[in-house]
């Protein structure tokens, strides 16, 4: 969709703002930023905007099309491009079609239709005619179908109708909720195409932005990943609910995670370390209890004991006074250095996430069954080099066992389909024999021309 900008209303120049603004820009999806000729805009505005390296935000501007249809956009950002100004450059996160709505959270929203991924059909057949399901109590019910466009197929369709109106940002949570599922079985997030909401009086909403920030990973720079085919027997509300609650007590480590699906990164060795910080976070997070050793009370009685130790040590003294180290600040040190004695290692986070289900087994079953030696398995190999990779670019420490050349491809593959086999059985979902054994042996390939080392 492309807008063909004429005016802005309300147009900030300096400390007043200009009845309107005679402009010519378009608003396009896949830019969401435009420029502007601009004339008398305050040479002294410019000048501090520009010598901070700032810009004047916005959180909506009115603005006319050529046909003299009202737009807004939402979250914008203006910055001078010269003294004197001539240009102004505008940056963009949302724009509402057809009307002039300041606060646009303030409307209730009843029903929404959103498209995805028009492009392309596989493999979001999984999705069709099976995800009719009522979540959060019952108060939202979620369909889904192929979108007809005269007599072609494009992309999917999903509507959502709730029982009690909520906010536009409460309807794109319920969305994003559900197309992150998705993006855990089919590998890389959903392209939000269209969206169109209706509210309680009857008004209709056409949205154009990048949405949820992972918009971004679906051009042509997306990394493709093996598709995950689920159970068709699965209670879809119970999964999309335990996903809601998962979410709800953390953000961090799947956002970084979803991130991987672009291959933006310079540095071959940075999305790997990344995924194996993802998974450290996560287990940390949503297994804390069973990433301990031993209790936190069993914990603080060791660190008081060796305390004590520490205390009464004449020798320890005499090497503190002849390098006048203070003892306090050793016993406080070791205190604060001390305080994660009971936690698995990362070692041990990965080897618990891949014995956790049978399907994280079946990934690395060949890893396991092959032998380096009398005391190491090629499991054992890729579990070092997991944590002396994420050691090497976390810690700048020097690593003889992490991944390189080739191994990273293998690791990358592994990592991230472990990842997201972890995160769709701790919601309750399972994968298919097929589609599982498929994957597992697209990537075990890399086995046939290539050596773990």
């Amino acid at each position: 969709m492309r807008i063909h900008g004429r005016k802005i209303l309300g147009f900030p120049c300096g400390d007043v703002e200009v009845e309107q603004q005679i402009c010519d820009f378009y608003i396009e999806e896949d830019s969401h930023e435009f420029v502007i000729e601009v004339d008398d805009y305050p040479i002294e505005k410019a000048f501090d905007l520009l010598c901070r390296n700032e810009s004047l935000h916005k959180e909506c501007l009115f603005c006319v099309d050529e046909n003299e249809k009202a737009f807004t956009l939402y979250n914008c950002y203006l910055m001078p491009l010269q003294i004197p100004v001539r240009q102004m450059k505008i940056i963009w996160n949302k724009c509402l079609i057809g009307y002039h709505i300041e606060d646009i959270q303030s409307e209730k929203i009843k029903s929404a239709e959103y498209i995805v991924q028009t492009d392309k059909k596989y493999p979001f057949h999984m999705f069709v005619g099976k995800n009719c399901f009522d979540i959060l109590n019952g108060i939202v019910h979620i369909s889904t179908d192929w979108n007809q466009e005269n007599t072609n197929i494009e992309g999917v369709a999903i509507y959502i109708s709730v029982e009690v109106p909520v906010t536009i940002a409460m309807v794109e949570k319920i969305i994003l909720r559900l197309l992150e599922i998705y993006f855990l079985q089919i590998g890389f997030f959903p392209k939000v195409e269209k969206r169109r909401m209706i509210s309680v009086t009857q008004k209709e909403y056409y949205f154009i932005e990048d949405f949820a920030a992972y918009g971004k990973t679906a051009k042509k720079n997306i990394k493709l990943d093996f598709v995950l085919d689920t159970k068709n027997n699965l209670a879809f509300s119970a999964i999309y609910d335990k996903w809601w609650g998962l979410r709800e007590k953390e953000v961090v480590t799947f956002n970084l995670f979803s991130y991987l699906t672009t291959e933006s990164s310079p540095v071959r060795e940075v999305p790997v370390a990344t995924c194996i910080q993802c998974f450290e976070g996560y287990f940390r997070i949503h297994h804390a209890e069973k990433m301990l050793k031993f209790s936190k009370d069993t914990k603080n009685q060791i660190k008081k004991e060796i305390s004590k130790l520490l205390s009464s040590s004449d020798n320890l003294k005499k090497i503190c006074e002849e390098n006048g180290i203070l003892l306090k600040d050793i016993i406080t040190s070791f205190n604060l250095m001390s305080g994660h004695i009971n936690e698995y290692s990362l070692k041990d986070i990965l080897q618990y996430a891949v014995e956790s289900y049978d399907a994280t087994k079946r990934l690395f079953e060949y890893e396991k069954k092959t032998r380096i030696n009398d005391t190491m398995t090629l499991l054992d190999l890729f579990i070092k080099k997991a944590s002396g990779h994420r050691n090497w670019l976390s810690h700048l420490t020097e690593q003889k066992r992490r991944f390189i050349g080739k191994e990273i491809d293998l690791a990358d593959k592994k990592l991230r389909l472990l990842f997201r086999l972890t995160l769709l059985y701790d919601i309750g979902s399972e994968v298919t024999d097929t589609s599982l054994d498929s994957a597992i042996m697209k990537i075990n390939k890399w086995y046939d021309i290539n050596t773990l080392r």
